[in-house]
């Protein structure tokens, strides 16, 4: 059986991913999902996602992270990377006067230990509930490395559901004006 695996060789592939200042960032390309990944896949849909829209149907390779930073190639699986990617790649947080646009990122951090549990990228603006209300962000994700793509609401996500006290942070790579 060693032997086997001897020969198989590595099954474990990665990529060169880097901030902009250089530090390497860890990453996995993942495999494609099997039919039990693609049903939990649908059962997250079915009880968390009615009003997603899918954009991609299950893939492998990438994850929330690798979608956003590494151009659906890798996934990037350490949140202590991803706040590295925000700190060396010039992001900041957004203000409270400010407005996310089109482009820029959308963060659920954990209550309890303000670690990082997805990240997605602003599609558009869509008007408020209310004359007057704020425009609502949509958001394409990507949940994890063997999910499809979705797009939906900003706060439109599965964490409260699931007991997870978490907030929604802004980010942008524009500079502060």
């Amino acid at each position: 059986m060693f032997e086997e695996l001897r020969l198989l060789g590595p099954t474990e592939s990665s990529i060169i991913v880097q901030t902009r200042k250089g530090s390497a960032i860890r990453n996995l390309i993942e495999l494609e999902p099997g039919d039990q990944q693609r049903r939990r896949y649908r059962l997250l849909l079915n009880k968390f996602g009615r009003s997603w829209v899918e954009r991609k149907p299950p893939t492998g390779t990438y994850n929330c992270a690798g979608h956003v930073w590494a151009s659906r190639r890798t996934a990037l699986l350490r949140p202590e990377d991803w706040r590295m990617i925000l700190d060396e790649d010039g992001y900041r947080r957004l203000g409270d006067m400010e407005r996310p646009v089109a482009g820029d990122l959308v963060l659920y951090v954990d209550n309890r230990n303000s670690e990082m549990l997805h990240v997605g990228r602003i599609l558009r603006l869509r008007a408020g509930v209310a004359d007057g209300s704020p425009p609502i962000p949509w958001v394409l994700s990507k949940w994890n490395s063997t999910s499809g793509e979705v797009m939906h609401r900003a706060p439109d996500v599965p964490f409260s559901a699931q007991g997870i006290s978490h907030r929604i942070e802004f980010w942008t790579d524009r500079p502060n004006l």
